[in-house]
């Protein structure tokens, strides 16, 4: 089974629209995710102009989440350069504005729609002691 850090969990379960109850789903990742990264990290985005220093841990965080996780059986690293593309080019479904704004978006997606359970198996656990 596949250990996660109580952090992990609660980034997970946030993707995975488990607080949508406490933290509101509306706008884009970048900006629904702010109160749990305070909440998890004691330190707010908004203050002191730290929104280029809180991109760059969000995205680092996700990213080394949805490599923990990933569920990707292709060996082509599908899931790996949705993420690039989505960093390069606008879309329909990603409209952020920056690279690293786009990029997030792909890994939150990524990993709600990872696969907790295979075959009644669990990969890893969500629950929070």
């Amino acid at each position: 089974m596949i250990e996660l850090s109580k952090a992990e969990k609660q980034f997970i379960k946030f993707c995975k629209l488990h607080y949508s109850d406490q933290y509101p789903m509306h706008g884009s990742w970048v900006e629904i995710l702010k109160p749990l990264f305070t909440e998890i990290y004691g330190w707010n985005p908004d203050e002191d102009n730290n929104n280029s220093d809180y991109l760059g841990c969000l995205f680092n965080k996700l990213l080394d989440i949805h490599l923990k996780i990933e569920d990707d059986n292709t060996n082509t690293h599908g899931q790996l350069k949705s993420i690039f593309i989505a960093s390069f080019f606008k879309s329909f479904a990603i409209e952020d504005n920056h690279p690293i704004e786009r990029a997030i978006s792909c890994l939150c997606g990524l990993i709600q729609g990872n696969t907790v359970l295979v075959n009644d198996v669990p990969r890893y656990s969500l629950d929070i002691e």
